[in-house]
């Protein structure tokens, strides 16, 4: 299995006078799930718009294997799951993974529910049916990486464990970046985690750093510690 790594740097995103990342950056490589930490509005799904091309920054730097990126071809190598819809309310969803490249009956093989759907558009599913589709169809598609903006987000919690084990299954091969506020499932999934906090990323060690970086309080670090 070849190894990459993906580098993502001096990320500045400035709305008017107000600035949102002053120097953000994000690591991830193959073989491990890196959890991105931070409260609302800190900036991180500003970071996986600045990698994708999908927002005008002042600043970013992107790499694969230590060579420069254009953004304008990052999707070749990176597939990235936004916190909002993925998938257009009119289209049907044997359509979308055809789109991806994705073959829809891998997918039913592991969701058999989803048999029924084939020829359904995705606006006749519920947010967390068609949230779990898109969560299955970025994680089967054929790239390097996979960033994952709120993926527990509207999922059942009988679906949490078994997202969870796709994600470690395919981190074998690939580097994932997971975002999310349900932090029991983060913390569980993560091989390492990143928290941003006054426009900066700084490397997580342990719970504490998150009480420093007023993400979480000590009552909750207690909760978790119990």
């Amino acid at each position: 299995m070849d190894k990459h790594k993906l580098l993502v740097d001096s990320v500045v995103v400035r709305f008017g006078e107000k600035t949102v990342l002053g120097g953000g950056y994000i690591t991830s490589e193959t073989g491990k799930v890196t959890g991105l930490l931070g409260r609302n509005g800190t900036g991180k799904s500003c970071m996986f718009r600045a990698l994708m091309g999908g927002m005008k920054v002042e600043s970013v730097m992107v790499s694969i294997d230590e060579k420069p990126m254009n953004r304008k071809i990052i999707g070749r190598y990176v597939k990235y799951l936004p916190q909002g819809r993925l998938i257009p309310k009119k289209i049907k969803l044997h359509r979308a993974f055809d789109l991806y490249g994705v073959s829809y009956s891998s997918f039913v093989n592991r969701v058999p529910k989803y048999s029924r759907y084939y020829d359904s558009y995705i606006y006749e599913l519920s947010d967390g049916e068609a949230r779990l589709a898109e969560l299955y169809l970025i994680l089967l598609s054929d790239a390097l990486f996979y960033i994952l903006d709120e993926p527990f987000t509207l999922i059942d919690p009988v679906n949490i464990g078994e997202v969870k084990a796709l994600i470690r299954e395919r981190s074998k091969d690939h580097g994932i970046i997971v975002t999310d506020h349900n932090y029991s499932a983060i913390s569980s999934v993560t091989d390492n985690v990143f928290v941003i906090a006054d426009g900066y990323t700084h490397p997580v060690k342990c719970h504490e750093d998150l009480v420093r970086f007023q993400y979480l309080t000590k009552r909750q670090i207690e909760r978790i510690s119990l």
